[in-house]
């Protein structure tokens, strides 16, 4: 019997997205069966882990399933069970005080239509060197650059010759997402990028012998494939972004390089990565976040995974600012977020799937007793302060 309630979380995701197996059915039936049933309400005590609570949460959820479906839960049936996704916790820090408030999915009644905006999804345009512009299929999530470009599935990015010349070695692509969008590409030496909302990547169509570069503007997570030199020696890697540089010779990493930003975010999962700025150069290890401005970058110790939830499809909202937690709701909801006053003195924390509307992010704001007001129509969210 699996309990890791990490691997819970994950198949109540595929069970949403449909994408469960019919072992993993299993082993989600038999995990529920092992908990007796407990309300969705979930109290905070001192002695509970985050883990602890989330599992707890689950099981709430998932004792749902039992009122609805017979324990073989047939297969045409799973999309009834759509709002299951909702297995998330949101904890929410009260300014200094700390006090501790536990919010789910679904609890809440839904959000009326008037206030509905839906997530982002697999959006990207590819733009060739000569400047034409292919809106690239909204079913398929990446593209493969390999002697021509095709999407994950094999299928041709495009049919009309317009790719003629893409296997030039001095050729540049470049790979743009929108806000609201995500989208992949596994680059001509097998090393994989997840770009994600309002994002830019400039990539080679190939890479010669000597130096493999790309260029970011925006934010991507990175996993690095070694390559090497025709005299064996190992070939590196380099990201050129906002007021840095990263050097790398294969790892996993995220980048959250925003034009917008004051400061770019380099946060390394594995490995090891040398970062250059305009005044020196610093070695990264696993799990340090190289936080860089104008002034210089310094470095300091963090959760990477919060860094690179995003990829997963979740928000992660741990040891994030409130503001910069907005900036990545405004991403994604394509949402202009305005601040009325001084930014709350509020620390959100916890997860939440993507795929959720702006319901989602609402409630979490009610919870928090922010006061806001959201145009629909302008998509603007208005954060007015701390409600009095």
């Amino acid at each position: 019997m699996i309990h890791d309630p990490k691997y819970i979380e994950q198949l109540v995701y595929k069970f949403k997205n449909n994408r469960i197996n019919s072992d993993e059915l299993q082993v989600l039936i038999d995990w529920y069966n092992s908990h007796d049933d407990t309300a969705v309400t979930i109290p905070l005590t001192a002695d509970e882990s985050h883990d602890q609570i989330k599992t707890r949460m689950l099981d709430g959820l998932l004792a749902q399933i039992k009122e609805e479906q017979t324990i073989r839960y047939p297969r045409s049936n799973i999309r009834k069970l759509y709002w299951i996704a909702a297995a998330v916790v949101l904890v929410v820090f009260l300014g200094i005080w700390a006090n501790h408030v536990y919010v789910d999915n679904h609890m809440t009644s839904p959000v009326s239509t008037s206030t509905t905006i839906e997530p982002g999804g697999n959006k990207a345009t590819l733009i060739l060197t000569d400047g034409r512009q292919i809106n690239l299929s909204t079913a398929q999530d990446g593209i493969v650059v390999n002697n021509g470009i095709t999407y994950g599935d094999g299928t041709t990015v495009q049919e009309d010759g317009s790719l003629d010349g893409v296997g030039d070695k001095v050729a540049k692509l470049v790979l743009q997402t929108p806000r609201g969008g995500t989208y992949q590409v596994t680059l001509p030496d097998g090393t994989r990028v997840w770009l994600n909302a309002a994002s830019k990547l400039t990539y080679p169509t190939d890479f010669t012998d000597e130096q493999r570069v790309v260029e970011l503007e925006g934010e991507a997570y990175f996993e690095v494939k070694s390559a090497y030199r025709t005299d064996g020696s190992k070939k590196a890697f380099k990201v050129i972004s906002s007021k840095q540089e990263i050097d790398v010779l294969g790892t996993q990493f995220n980048i959250s390089a925003y034009p917008d930003q004051t400061s770019s975010k380099t946060t390394l999962i594995e490995g090891k990565i040398a970062l250059t700025d305009q005044h020196k150069k610093l070695l990264l290890s696993p799990g340090d976040q190289a936080i860089t401005t104008n002034s210089g970058t310094h470095i300091h110790q963090v959760n990477a995974r919060n860094y690179m939830a995003w990829r997963d499809g979740k928000f992660s909202f741990d040891g994030k600012s409130f503001t910069e937690v907005m900036t990545e709701i405004g991403h994604w909801y394509d949402l202009t977020i305005a601040y009325e006053g001084k930014v709350p003195a509020v620390e959100l924390a916890g997860d939440a799937f993507r795929n959720q509307n702006i319901g989602l992010v609402l409630r979490v704001l009610d919870v928090a007793d922010i006061n806001y007001s959201l145009d629909t129509v302008k998509r603007k969210l208005i954060i007015k302060g701390k409600k009095i």
